[in-house]
């Protein structure tokens, strides 16, 4: 059984959602917080798709401190994920968060649940994800700490979370003399993270928009994300009834790793970003899908001028 208290945030999308249930049924947690925004009745089918994902909760069959919280009302999709968070942290001191298109393996639990008392007073660390782009450790390690936040499945602290100041987002401290640089091996690490900065600010002071939100506060306090050495979530959401992207996700791993238990042998000697890491992870997640772009649009691009041609 799963002793850190785990949050499911659902709403409209069983198709996802049972994925995820299953994982959770199979962890069995002792402490369930499930989470459900209301179906719009202006949507057709959402309000009878949200009513069969809040029948899940009929199958538990093991012994569980359930909380239930299915909204009356649908509120948008910033304000009900972080309404979520809020309500799991406002009850307990640590928590895993599960949104119903990240399904977990067994061994993510056991993960998080041997990270979560270890990093409890570490004030560097202010994370535990379930993913890893690489599905590797370039240092050997079982598991890594990082400068790059990855949620799809992920496990915190109340006091951590807590500290974001939701009427005063501010991202003046890491842009300032280009202080976020200061995170990175390289300097287009840095770059791209303040051009990333400067892009979003007014979209999540407007949204408040929970995951870029923590992570500007662990960036400001120089905070780590522990990753596996393995990828143990498997990210399954790429469209939805709050999701207008009509792009698939650039990078969407399915969990290789083959034990129920994760076994933690060799770790790191210092609590430290792993650098070389973290520009693997950005050259797999921004270059490489740039860089297919770049070639597909050159291909295109001589393809018409020999058409042209003939």
């Amino acid at each position: 059984m799963v002793e850190t208290p785990v949050l499911f945030i659902t709403f409209a999308r069983p198709e996802y959602a049972r994925q995820t249930w299953e994982g959770i049924k199979a962890a069995q947690p002792k402490t369930l917080y499930f989470y459900s925004n209301k179906g719009r009745t202006e949507k057709d089918g959402e309000v009878k798709r949200n009513n069969e994902i809040r029948k899940y909760i009929n199958e538990i069959d093991w012994k569980c401190d359930l909380h239930t919280w299915f909204r009356e009302e649908c509120v948008n999709a910033y304000d009900s994920i972080r309404g979520a968070i809020d309500w799991l942290f406002e009850n307990e001191e640590c928590g895993i968060v599960l949104e119903e298109d990240c399904v977990p393996t067994k061994a993510f639990f056991s993960f998080v649940d041997q990270m979560i008392p270890k990093f409890r007073n570490e004030p560097k660390v202010w994370c535990i994800s379930g993913d890893n782009y690489l599905d590797k450790s370039l240092s050997g390690y079982d598991y890594i700490f990082s400068h790059y936040h990855w949620m799809y499945g992920w496990a915190s602290w109340a006091n951590r979370w807590h500290q974001i100041d939701w009427e005063n987002i501010d991202i003046n401290p890491l842009i300032q003399n280009h202080k976020c640089y200061s995170l990175y091996k390289y300097k287009i690490q840095g770059y791209l993270r303040e051009r990333q900065l400067k892009r979003t600010i007014d979209f999540v002071k407007q949204t408040k928009c929970w995951d870029y939100a923590f992570g500007y506060l662990i960036d400001i306090n120089k905070g780590l994300t522990v990753h596996p050495a393995f990828n143990l979530i498997h990210n399954i959401g790429v469209y939805g009834e709050n999701h207008n992207s009509k792009k698939e996700k650039r990078v969407n791993i399915k969990p290789t790793y083959n034990s129920n238990v994760y076994i933690v042998n060799k770790t790191p000697s210092t609590i430290c970003a792993d650098r070389d890491y973290d520009f693997k992870v950005l050259v797999k997640v921004q270059y490489s899908p740039l860089l297919k772009i770049i070639i597909n649009h050159i291909y295109y691009y001589i393809l018409k001028l020999f058409k042209k041609e003939i």
